[in-house]
């Protein structure tokens, strides 16, 4: 193969051919990292999902909570309880290494608590900081935006817990949004059903209907008004999240039919209905 044969190999590594890493790779493997490092980033805490249940009410209005989080804080020495270990690659990381052969050399990764960083871990004898961390109780500030929708989050970053070697995660309160007795959402509209009386449904009507803010608004149909009609409110929704106005208002119409009705109540509705010349069948 020679000089040629070299060149393809290399050719292929420079565009992902050959499905392998390359010499690069074998060398880390043998001998310790000695070609490129991959860099994993800056490591965290793992992040902490906190329910945040909220009404309606609250959603629509927009809110601010005050609340107490406690988490888990290092304590103000710990520095003070960590010595030097070459052979820690990070945050609960060992790098072993074994010699296969003369000359031949592989390191395996294995779990240990011990190391909190890069060439440093724990010493568990530490008397100025025994357990690491200490409880802390933090004050915060959740604004509940107006039409914020269930599931979404509010994120507080760099608040979860802290740990040595590592910088904290997240804390996400994730919205639960509660069920209403009147009104059902959808995104950024309402829905709601309700049931009225035959009489109201032929002839028309006009109600009050109070808001999840508490105002009142007039609701009106004209006309005859059919089973599982669906009238559209406009601006009745939620508030957007852009600012934007908001979603609309669907009332569903259920009509309440008499079980019975009395020979004269019967003759009395033929006769309004055929009343003009219309047919006579109802």
């Amino acid at each position: 193969y020679g000089e040629d044969g070299l060149k393809q190999h290399e050719d292929q590594n420079a565009h992902g051919g050959g499905g392998g890493g390359g010499f690069d790779d074998i060398f880390s493997q043998f001998f310790g990292g000695g070609g490129r490092r991959r860099d994993e980033g800056e490591r965290r805490s793992p992040s902490v999902h906190v329910p945040l249940h909220l009404t309606l009410e609250q959603l629509y209005k927009g809110e601010t909570l005050e609340l107490e989080y406690v988490r888990q804080v290092l304590c103000l020495n710990w520095e003070m309880c960590v010595r030097s270990a070459p052979d820690c690659e990070g945050p609960g990381v060992r790098v072993r290494r074994q010699q296969l052969a003369p000359g031949f050399v592989q390191q395996v990764q294995q779990a240990d608590e011990r190391c909190v960083a890069r060439g440093k871990q724990w010493n568990k004898d530490c008397r100025e900081c025994p357990n690491k961390t200490e409880t802390e109780k933090i004050e915060l500030t959740i604004a509940v935006s107006a039409g914020l929708r269930n599931q979404e989050e509010i994120v507080f970053e760099g608040v979860a817990d802290e740990r040595p070697g590592m910088q904290p995660g997240h804390l996400h309160f994730v919205v639960f949004e509660e069920k209403h007795s009147i009104y059902h959402r959808d995104r950024d509209d309402l829905y709601l059903t309700m049931e009225i009386p035959l009489v109201d449904a032929l002839t028309g009507f006009s109600f009050e209907l109070k808001h999840l803010d508490g105002h009142e608004f007039t609701v009106t149909q004209d006309g005859v008004t059919d089973c599982d009609f669906v009238q559209k409110v406009p601006g009745k929704g939620m508030p957007r999240r852009n600012g934007r106005g908001f979603g609309n208002l669907f009332i569903t119409y259920e009509v309440d039919f008499p079980d019975e009705l009395s020979e004269k109540q019967k003759s009395s509705i033929r006769k309004i209905l055929t009343e003009g010349g219309g047919s006579d069948e109802l």
